[in-house]
Order: structure tokens, then C-alpha cells, then sequence
């Protein structure tokens, strides 16, 4: 089904072909085993009994924010994130009790509204244990360089996010803050071909209908119309797609199109060009008429 969407919208050439994903048939011309798609994931390695209790001391702690508000909030929340991070500095031995304390701390530090430490939090979860923190963190630490105004960082940071796992709801939100950014930096052809490589790597259902709003909009704030349309044509032609699907499934996704916020932008901008194109035949009829 996924071929068949991406064949619909041709027009996207600057896309990398799907084929290149594909892995080469072995030499000896017997169909490759899908260990991969099913290997089992690496044991988890095993947490001392002290670093177990560390843990669950911050947690007790970082519980205590609850229902609280303002200052008093922020002063549990600051402790909170202490404590996590002086487990990361105690069990730096132990990556997998270092990599859950720095993310947890991460997440405090954030809530405090101190990005820059969040963002160091987030970095060296990434770092410690990547297995389980690596896209996690590396999303959580452009996030906060994007919140702090640090453009190219967030922009590099998302990209290795994205690189980890491509295939996540996690790499596909990294790859539409890319675009996002780029727009938002006045680097439109650019943004523009962020949100059709995200659109190729949406999955069928929300994250097409997601993209392909994205794009159109970038489009419109190009001038370029024809290409807003095609965007929106394939979320609807997406949405076809899915009829032997769920019954519910369909009717989620007809109304995720019919929502798209790209439709109405696109007939404004018809409509303002339609004007436009009005006054300059009036006016240059008016000028005719006085001999102007």
C-alpha cells in the first residue's frame, strides 16, 4: 500500500528512492532470513541492588511535585533533579542506572523550565545508554536547543535523532521539526524538501495526512499553489487508500483530512490571487478608457 501512495505523488523526485532502503540478495541467491526484523532486542543489563534503591529514592522525591504549585513546585522539582543527577554522578560504573537517572532528570530539569540543563540531561542519557535513551534523549536535547534559539544545533541534533531509527513515531517527528525549523529560519526551499522527505517516510494513516499538511503550507508560503494541491491530493488519495481497512480507522483518517488546515489556506491564497488578478485587469482597463 505504501508503494502505491508514493507512486501517486511522482511529483516528489527529490526524494530518495525506497528501493536504496532494500537489502541486496545474498551472493548465493537464496531469499535473505528475517532475523532482523525479529531478532530479540539485548538482555538488559542488571542493575545493582544500590543503584535500584537510588532510584527509587529520586523517584520518591520527583513524586513529591504533585499537586503542588508555583515556587514551592519548582523547589521540589530543583531538588528532584539534584538527586538524579548525584545518582548519574554515583553509578557512572552502572550505565544502565546512570542513563535512567540522567533521563529522569532530564524531564525534572525540563518541567523546572531550566533547559539548558535538561539539555545536558538528555545528552548524556543519549550517551550513557543508548540503547534505550538514544533516540529519547537526542529528541528531548533538540527540543530544549530549539527552545533556547540554537537553530543549527536543534537542526543537527534532530537529524542524528532521526538517523537512529528511522522507521519510529520518534524519527518522524524529528525529521517534521527539521522542515519546521528550516521554515521558520527563512530557508523555505529547504524546509520544502525536509517535509517531502518526511512525507516519504510517513507511515500510512495520521503521519501522511501530518506531512502532507506540512508541505502544502510551506508550499503556499512559496506561492506555489499547483504544488500545495498535489500535496493535499495525495493525503486524500492516502485516505482512499484505506478502504478495506477498520471502518473506524477510515472514518479517523477521512476526518484527519477534512482537517487539514492546508485546505483553507490553500483557497485563501486562490482567492487573494484571484483578486489580485481582478484589480490588475480593471486597472488596466481604467487606464485604457482615460488614455492613461
Amino acid at each position: 500500500m505504501r508503494t502505491m501512495l508514493l507512486h501517486c505523488f511522482s511529483w516528489l523526485c527529490l526524494l530518495a528512492p525506497v528501493a536504496a532502503q532494500a537489502k541486496e540478495a545474498p551472493a548465493n541467491g537464496k531469499a535473505p532470513k528475517v532475523a532482523e526484523a525479529t531478532a530479540e532486542k539485548p538482555a538488559r543489563t542488571k542493575v545493582s541492588e544500590a543503584g535500584k534503591l537510588a532510584l527509587a529514592a529520586a523517584k520518591e522525591l520527583a513524586g513529591k511535585s504533585k499537586g503542588l504549585r508555583g515556587a514551592e513546585r519548582s523547589r521540589v522539582l530543583e531538588q528532584a533533579a539534584a538527586a538524579y543527577d548525584k545518582v548519574v554522578a554515583d553509578f557512572a560504573a552502572e550505565p544502565a542506572v546512570a542513563g535512567a537517572a540522567a533521563f529522569a532528570a532530564a524531564e525534572l530539569w525540563r518541567q523546572h523550565g531550566s533547559l539548558p540543563l535538561a539539555e545536558k540531561d538528555y545528552l548524556h542519557a543519549a550517551e550513557t545508554d543508548g540503547p534505550r535513551f538514544g533516540q529519547r534523549g537526542l529528541l528531548g536535547a533538540a527540543d530544549m536547543q530549539r527552545r533556547l534559539k540554537r537553530t543549527d544545533d536543534a537542526l543537527a541534533t534532530y537529524q542524528k535523532a532521526a538517523a537512529i531509527e528511522p522507521g519510529t513515531t520518534r524519527a518522524q517527528e524529528a525529521r517534521l521539526w527539521q522542515a519546521r525549523l528550516l521554515q521558520s529560519a527563512a530557508r523555505l526551499d529547504e524546509a520544502i524538501a525536509a517535509f517531502q522527505t518526511a512525507l516519504e517516510a510517513a507511515k500510512p494513516g495520521k503521519q501522511v495526512v501530518e506531512a502532507a499538511n506540512y508541505l502544502a503550507l510551506a508550499c503556499i508560503h512559496k506561492g506555489d499553489l499547483e504544488a500545495a494541491e498535489r500535496a493535499i491530493d495525495h493525503a486524500e488519495q492516502a485516505l482512499a487508500a484505506f478502504g478495506d481497512e477498520d471502518p473506524i480507522v477510515v472514518e479517523r483518517m477521512k476526518k484527519a483530512v477534512e482537517a487539514m488546515s492546508a485546505k483553507k489556506a490553500l483557497q485563501r491564497a486562490r482567492d487573494k490571487a484571484n483578486r489580485a488578478a481582478k484589480d490588475a485587469v480593471g486597472l488596466d482597463q481604467a487606464r485604457k478608457n482615460t488614455g492613461g
